[in-house]
């Protein structure tokens, strides 16, 4: 049976008219794969410009990173916080993208400031100041956001990139004015106590019961940088207003170094009440942080009060538009190709700082009187001996006096001479930097210190140790030795090492000269020890480095 020609145009009529919504439906995942892969090249175009920048970057400044992550995981000290803060300031930067959603360009005004900034590291490099290196790593970053962003796009990421600053391990510079403020906090808390007490440096005498050493751990940088940083970050969450963020900094700055004083106050108070068996002097840095969390509730309720007054509530975040936009590609590229030069040319032009480190140190070719000193077993006196990472010339040796035995002193009297010596200071390998200490504090408190004069009229720095577990007494007699300049504390040892950049010698050297006995007045026989043997051990350290 054969079909009427209509019907066929009437079936053929409905058969396109059902295509047809199948093959709109086509056309619209056509154009979705094709916004997907736009969306994809301009998602490349926007993150190209700043690998290649930072990229450079990080080749200049790789061994400052290194150092400052390498203090983020000593877990018990004061920059453990370090890689939760770099995490929040990743997600803060990425959520002001989606906010903002910031157009490149080149603003080649901010190459100025960002060009200063890598002097100033450049300058920290030559001059082995890390702390200056250190300071410098987040101008860099922000200068490299203004560069391609300018100063208006730039102002949501000041904060996110900002708080990279209270991990940077700069803040070791207030420890010992925040150990005096506590000291002195505490003398007027005691005080009012009726409390029995003497006070020397930072070591607070109870009469009658012990002795508190407010010491490194105690000085509440720890406190004061972890409110620091929750309060930025609560300012950037919750504040419009620049007035409302300074006065809650502030107010956790307070906060934090009250805590502290608080900790210390009641551990000290509680030692003299049980006659120093109060279990807070073992568990005294948990409860320091329960103090801490207890003083983040009023200070939450401080800010909580702020964002709600009238406009000060942050807007909701944006969604990202359909498209993101780069102004004047050859613009832009020719700014990344200047800004990304720039720390090249440093890398190339800069001398590394990165030298060759012996595994083990050479043995510093010293010799001592014979005929008074005679040497012992070993390099160690009653256990101790200076931390010193990777020196160049090592010489360390026991000795006891043959004149002493003479005079029935006894060869209990030990005495300890140590050089270490650093030919030419690099990444690694310096003569003041955080991992070289006197003494390890896991085992010695210092318990006096004191001047000891040398023959030439040198100053020395002298300190007695009490060994923590043991109760012996050592006492020390030390000085920094740079480039022929001589110096008692650390920071102006650095700084003289500033000095001598301009000088012909390189050297840097740390002498220490100890004694240990029982019975005897330390600080006498450190003395006589010092005008015995200082001018020979100092005329051979300058034959090795001058001749």
């Amino acid at each position: 049976m054969t079909m009427p020609w209509h019907h066929y145009s009437r079936i053929a009529k409905i058969v396109l008219d059902r295509l047809k919504p199948l093959n709109k439906s086509r056309r619209k995942g056509s154009e979705r794969m094709t916004y997907e892969r736009m969306r994809d090249r301009s998602l490349v175009q926007a993150v190209l410009p700043f690998l290649i920048v930072f990229g450079a970057l990080f080749l200049l400044i790789w061994p400052t990173v290194e150092g400052i992550v390498s203090r983020w995981f000593k877990f018990d000290e004061s920059y453990s916080h370090g890689l939760l803060l770099l995490l929040v300031s990743v997600v803060l930067v990425a959520r002001a993208v989606k906010r903002e959603s910031p157009i490149l360009g080149f603003y080649p005004l901010w190459l100025i400031p960002f060009a200063l900034a890598l002097l100033a590291y450049g300058l920290g490099n030559i001059l082995r100041v890390q702390a200056l290196q250190e300071l410098t790593i987040v101008p860099l970053l922000l200068g490299i956001l203004a560069i391609l962003l300018g100063w208006k796009q730039v102002r949501p990421f000041i904060v996110p990139v900002g708080l990279l600053f209270f991990a940077v391990p700069v803040w070791d510079y207030l420890s010992w004015t925040l150990q005096l403020i506590t000291v002195e906090i505490n003398q007027l808390l005691l005080g009012l106590f009726d409390i029995e007490f003497e006070v020397e440096g930072v070591f607070v005498y109870l009469i009658g019961v012990g002795a508190f050493e407010v010491a490194h751990g105690c000085s509440g940088l720890r406190y004061l940088l972890v409110g620091q940083s929750l309060a930025a970050l609560y300012g950037e969450l919750n504040f419009r207003r620049v007035r409302s963020r300074i006065l809650f900094f502030l107010i956790a700055v307070v906060l934090a170094l009250l805590a502290n004083w608080i900790r210390v106050f009641v551990i000290i108070y509680m030692g003299y009440e049980t006659n120093m068996q109060t279990s807070l002097i073992e568990n005294h840095d948990n409860f320091g942080w329960w103090v801490f969390a207890a003083t983040l509730v009023p200070l939450f309720l401080i800010g909580r009060r702020l964002e709600l007054a009238k406009g000060e509530q942050v807007d909701m975040v944006k969604s990202l538009p359909a498209t993101d936009k780069v102004q004047g590609s050859r613009k832009v590229w020719t700014g990344v190709l200047v800004t990304a030069a720039l720390p090249t040319l440093l890398v190339i032009l800069l001398p590394s700082s990165v030298g060759q480190i012996k595994p083990s140190p050479d043995a510093f070719d010293i010799s001592l009187d014979g005929e008074q000193y005679a040497p012992l077993f070993g390099n160690r006196l009653n256990g101790w001996r200076p931390q010193m990472r990777n020196p160049d010339l090592v010489f360390a040796q026991t000795l006891f006096d043959r004149q002493a035995i003479s005079r029935e002193v006894g060869p209990e009297q030990q005495l300890f001479v140590g050089v270490y010596s650093y030919a030419h200071q690099r990444h690694r390998a310096e003569l003041v930097q955080y991992w070289n200490r006197i003494y390890d504090r896991n085992d010695w408190v210092p318990e006096e210190f004191f001047k000891v004069m040398s023959p030439s009229d040198i100053p020395l720095q002298g300190v007695t140790l009490r060994n923590l577990s043991s109760g012996h007494r050592i006492h020390l007699a030390y000085g920094y030795y740079v480039a022929g300049l001589w110096e008692t504390d650390q920071w102006r040892a650095k700084f003289a090492q500033i000095v001598s950049f301009f000088s012909l010698r390189t050297d840097a050297s740390l002498v220490v000269f100890g004694v240990a006995c029982d019975e005897c007045n330390g600080e006498e026989a450190v003395v006589d020890f010092v005008s015995d043997i200082f001018p020979p051990i100092i005329n051979q350290v300058d034959r090795q480095f001058v001749e």
